[in-house]
């Protein structure tokens, strides 16, 4: 018979037909995710098969949660127990395979299967590259270099007015310092510009104050015609920041308490613009001012005389220019060159005591190009003042600005997994020491990071934290409150502060004023809003959990302890590998010291562990450091998953926190390559089990949306580019970005 058909033979095997697995609900990557683990665990089960057929060895596997030998959780070495449930998560159809996914489920409603392995803090961590210098005894402060000076007698050798002498010995303040003696002389004899550089804590604000209010005072000494609010303005100085303007003023007005007839006052950013004329138009002697605002005033304020003004100071030169204000500046150095300088009052008093030019005064801690473009645009003849002695070029490149001698530097080198409890660990320790430390500040790189570590060390819905003022104590109810974690029987109570450059300036303010004047030992969590110029009283400690985007910046946030002669610590956190290469820019101002991370677990966590919050994670006494430090880990972790606000705290942070981790300077961009940072590690340091996705999305949407019509269509359907060049797209976009968000707040 004829065959006219097709005849197919198919070899089946003897191994059994394997049912498909589906996923279905859920996200796409999820399921996406959930596939390639089912595939996975299919082909490792033939591989176990194979070698066991062979008579291999079983490869040993890691410890999942609920396998102990007494059916308790281990806190030691292995994986520790989840006890979170993924929301939306893919779920199988039932129907199929019996596999169980990769999501995350309580111990108790789930089925046996279905855990998660958890990574470990204390393994797969990148090694210290660089040695541990070993402690030879106590670090002993040596003689300060920013502490007043012991062969003068006192202000009134400097020929300052005797009621102002009087006045600083009220405020405690005897001697003079050594940029003080410099900068007080030539500005009372002398009507040219000058530049001011000296390092942080060492008085600048009085250098340029004394002299300023003295040479106003002689214009009411004797005569019928006595200077009043009236009289026009006299001196203007422009800082950077709102807080430094706040805190000029403050000082300001200490200074001339005793003359009712002089009047200051502060316009900034934030404020009422209509109060801020109603002053000018009242009168004002002194105006201190953010540039923004000063050159809003010029262009729309009739009220604002500029003709009796002498003296323009420049404060924080370098910190001018960083924060994108030159615009400004330069409008306010024009208009005054262009108006001419009048030679009495309104009233026919003369101003012959004043300089018979407008004098301006440059100060800056550091000598970057910036500064020397700005001094090149306002100064004229300038004179260099400086503390130092044999150092006359104020533009030598091998000029290092220094921190003060008697600041106590010490870098912690930190794997990523174990940064948030040597941070926990850390802070136990120093507030543990009775009556050492009262305040300690930590700087960090983003707002969002600081608004996750605020509301992850805070007590839970604890906000009666003692006030500097009740008027302010609406304002300071969401960034005032007691701390948990650290708290020990030296420093029963801790008061947690934040700040940063989004909250309202009112608020800023006002949290700035409470940790000023808290009594009890404080903490401030800041990005660099807080780094430059304030002097806050008895900082004992400046921890840079997040190392500064510059060296200059490194020099003014650790300046904000160890002023005026006083001693003061400083701790650098810094990951293991090429951020240990910073170290050396460390030497080149105050040499520092090391301290192992290990050491400082080990005494953190010596004391009693108490957890404001109640999680399956029990800390016990009887276990060693690692143990604890697991623990804690483990205990962050869980009250996350428990917790969608701190939770989305901590991706916001994550996300901001790598963001800014792109935009250090270009010379030291080499120490913080982004590319090189494990992304899961991270992300442990903010109490995450995995990293979270989107970190330049805003900024890749904004390129695609302006390349998306320039680009080949070649280019559009391009295949998906490994991990790694992914990451470096993604830097080089960060790295072109602006960096003012991070910078400012």
């Amino acid at each position: 018979m004829a065959d006219d058909g097709m005849l197919l033979n198919f070899e089946l095997g003897p191994e059994p037909l394997k049912t498909q697995v589906k996923f279905k609900g859920g996200r796409w990557r999820d399921r996406k995710r959930a596939e390639r683990g089912a595939r996975l665990a299919s082909e490792r089960g033939e591989t176990t098969k194979n070698e066991t057929d062979d008579g291999a060895r079983f490869t040993k596997r890691r410890r999942v949660e609920d396998e102990d030998t007494d059916g308790t959780p281990s806190y030691r070495t292995g994986p520790r127990p989840s006890f979170s449930k993924r929301p939306e998560g893919p779920r199988q159809d039932t129907s199929q395979s019996g596999f169980s996914g990769h999501h995350k489920s309580h111990a108790g409603d789930a089925p046996k299967g279905n855990r998660q392995v958890i990574s470990r803090l204390f393994s797969f961590n990148p090694a210290q590259t660089t040695a541990v210098e070993e402690k030879e005894g106590e670090w002993t402060a040596p003689q300060a270099t920013n502490a007043p000076l012991s062969d003068v007698a006192n202000f009134g050798s400097l020929t300052l007015s005797s009621r102002l002498v009087d006045e600083l010995a009220k405020m405690k303040l005897e001697r003079p310092t050594a940029i003080q003696q410099k900068v007080i002389p030539h500005l009372l004899s002398n009507s040219s510009d000058a530049f001011v550089q000296a390092e942080t804590g060492s008085g600048k604000t009085f250098s340029y104050l004394l002299p300023i209010i003295h040479r106003v005072l002689l214009l009411s000494a004797g005569g019928d015609k006595q200077i009043h609010r009236n009289s026009g303005i006299f001196a203007i100085i422009v800082s950077p920041t709102r807080e430094l303007a706040k805190q000029v003023h403050t000082v300001l007005e200490q200074l001339i308490r005793p003359f009712p007839w002089l009047v200051s006052t502060a316009i900034t950013g934030g404020e009422s613009k209509k109060a801020e004329k109603a002053r000018i138009r009242k009168g004002v002697n002194f105006l201190v001012a953010t540039p923004g605002r000063l050159a809003d005033h010029i262009d729309n304020t009739k009220a604002l005389s500029l003709g009796t003004v002498r003296w323009l100071i420049l404060d924080e030169g370098d910190r001018l220019m960083d924060l994108g204000f030159e615009d400004d500046l330069k409008k306010a150095i024009e208009s005054l060159r262009v108006i001419p300088i009048v030679t009495q009052t309104d009233k026919g008093t003369p101003l012959d005591t004043l300089p018979d030019r407008r004098v301006t005064v440059l100060c800056s801690a550091t000598m970057k190009m910036n500064v020397q473009k700005l001094g090149e645009m306002s100064l004229a003849d300038a004179t260099f003042l400086t503390a130092e002695k044999g150092d006359d070029d104020p533009t030598a490149e091998n000029a290092v600005h220094k921190a003060p001698a008697q600041l106590h530097q010490t870098y912690i080198v930190v794997p990523s997994k174990l940064r948030l409890v040597t941070l926990v660990s850390y802070l136990k320790s120093v507030f543990s020491r009775r009556g050492r430390t009262m305040k300690a500040i930590i700087f960090m790189s983003c707002a969002d990071s600081v608004d996750f570590h605020y509301e992850l060390l805070r007590k839970p819905d604890e906000s009666d934290a003692p006030q500097s003022a009740s008027r302010d104590a609406e304002l300071v109810s969401k960034t005032v409150s007691k701390a948990a974690y650290f708290t020990s029987a030296a420093s029963p109570e801790v008061v947690l502060h934040r700040m940063h450059g989004s909250l309202s300036q009112p608020v800023r303010t006002a949290t700035l004023r409470s940790f000023s004047a808290c009594k009890t030992p404080s903490l401030l969590i800041t990005t660099d809003v807080s780094s430059r110029g304030l002097d806050i009283p008895s900082v004992d400690l400046v921890i840079e959990y997040d190392p500064a985007f510059s060296f200059a910046d490194h020099i003014h946030r650790v300046g904000r302890t160890a002023r005026a002669g006083r001693s003061g610590d400083a701790a650098l956190f810094l990951l293991p590998g090429a951020e240990e290469g910073y170290i050396e820019l460390l030497k080149s101002s105050t040499p520092p010291s090391s301290q192992p991370y290990e050491a400082i677990l080990k005494k953190g966590l010596m004391a009693k562990l108490e957890f404001p919050v109640e999680t399956s994670a029990k800390p016990e006494d009887a276990h060693s450091y690692h143990d604890k430090a697991e623990t804690l880990q483990l205990h962050l972790e869980q009250r996350l998953l428990n917790d969608a606000k701190r939770l989305e705290l901590a991706r916001n942070g994550f996300k901001s926190h790598i963001r800014a981790y792109a935009t250090h300077v270009k010379d030291e961009r080499v120490h913080f390559d982004i590319t090189q940072l494990h992304l899961g590690h991270v992300a442990k340091s903010f109490g995450l089990r995995e990293a979270p996705g989107g970190i330049g999305a805003g900024i890749e949407r904004k390129a695609k949306k302006k390349g998306s019509r320039d680009a080949p269509k070649s280019d559009r359907g391009q295949e998906q580019q490994p991990a790694g060049d992914v990451i470096k797209r993604k830097s080089m976009m960060l790295m072109r970005a602006a960096a003012d968000e991070f910078n400012i707040g």
